[in-house]
């Protein structure tokens, strides 16, 4: 299943029903943490903003892998989403502050390029 959210990823757009089942699966407690974290990520990319507000939500209460998950992809969110999740998140563990580091750098390359 993991390996099927993974490739779901590379596609431009979603419909709510894929993005429906991914916020399932995540949701979903018994699941693995490494399903659950691509889940979130699947969630963040192709979600709409009540469904990024259901991440939001959570992240408080799932693990800091599940955590940093969340936290990657808030790059692809609006500017207002994205500099509140930084601002919130982005010191939260080693992770999340490595996660801040390369987004800084995609962002300066973007800027510059």
């Amino acid at each position: 299943m993991t390996w099927m959210l993974a490739a779901l990823l590379q596609v431009k757009h979603h419909d709510d029903a894929g993005v429906k089942i991914a916020l399932g699966l995540l949701q979903d407690a018994n699941r693995h943490t490494a399903l659950r974290g691509v889940a979130a990520i699947f969630v963040g990319r192709f979600g709409d903003h009540a469904r990024r507000r259901t991440l939001i939500s959570m992240y408080p209460s799932v693990s800091p892998y599940i955590q940093a998950a969340i936290y990657f992809h808030q790059g692809g969110w609006p500017a207002a989403e994205r500099n509140t999740a930084k601002a919130s998140w982005g010191s939260h563990g080693s992770l999340n502050r490595l996660i801040t580091m390369a987004l800084a750098k995609s962002s300066a390359s973007r800027v510059a390029g």
